[in-house]
């Protein structure tokens, strides 16, 4: 029987060596193969605040808040006399509804995860998001200082009821005036674009006025076309059939500019 040279032992020794090593690594190399890097959103809080406040971040949202509240003293002012100690009140109530607000923001806003975020985690948790701020979101969006807030039911207080119902009534009709006007200015840019006759210029405004709420003096901070562009958008159905078939399409594209509006 021939005996094996020091050479050939050595060479089987180092083909049962490789093949051991292979077999070993092979499933490390599938398994690299298959994982595959988690896909990842990068979703910061800036983006939740833009989400709640209309593409503004919550300075941005907190300095309009006061400039809405300036205003609303200011509309007082114009039809009834504060004393230096009434408008302080009033402006202190006002600030504490304004603090109350972003206190409540800030500790919804502490209940999410930001930053690099692993999509399918992301895809659970933006509903649920979503949902919780939308009564804030709504709150914003109808003003800080309304019915039930701190600062109107300071006015309760603080005014006569003939004071409270002489502001309340100035207010409205001047809310309705300049409401008016700014419609009207959409109303010739549209015009600009598709000449319009005087029935549908009347009739587009009338149809606008009676089926949306009068924007408040905050919104004027606003470029006047962005600013009133939503409330024609409220009431697409119903303009419609005030324009032609040929018409309605160049209506379309001028309301569609709302979606370009920054705020």
């Amino acid at each position: 029987m021939p005996t094996s040279t020091p050479f050939a032992a050595s060479c089987v020794r180092t083909i049962i060596g490789v093949l051991i090593v292979s077999i070993h690594a092979a499933p490390n190399v599938h398994a690299q193969v298959a994982v595959k890097p988690a896909r990842v959103i990068n979703y910061s809080d800036e983006n939740f605040d833009r989400l709640c406040f209309g593409n503004m971040v919550s300075t941005a949202a907190r300095a309009k808040a006061d400039r809405m509240l300036q205003a609303k003293t200011a509309m007082m002012e114009a039809s009834i006399t504060l004393t230096t100690e009434q408008r302080a009140k009033l402006l202190l109530a006002g600030e504490i509804d304004i603090q109350r607000y972003f206190a409540a923001f800030e500790e919804l806003k502490s209940q999410w995860k930001f930053g690099s975020i692993p999509q399918d985690f992301f895809s659970a948790q933006f509903p649920k998001m979503r949902t919780a701020a939308l009564p804030l979101m709504e709150r914003y969006k109808k003003g800080l200082h309304g019915e039930g807030s701190l600062y109107h039911k300071a006015k309760q207080l603080l005014l006569t009821p003939l004071d409270f119902k002489t502001t309340e009534a100035f207010t409205l009709k001047r809310k309705q005036q300049l409401y008016r006007n700014l419609i009207q200015a959409t109303i010739a840019s549209l015009d600009s674009r598709l000449p319009l006759t005087i029935q549908q210029r009347e009739a587009v405004i009338n149809t606008i006025l009676e089926n949306t709420d009068p924007m408040d003096p905050h919104d004027y901070n606003e470029p006047m076309l962005f600013a009133t562009l939503p409330k024609l958008k409220e009431v697409e159905n119903k303009l419609e059939p005030l324009f032609s078939e040929e018409e309605w399409p160049v209506v379309q594209q001028f309301i569609a500019l709302a979606g370009l509006r920054k705020r």
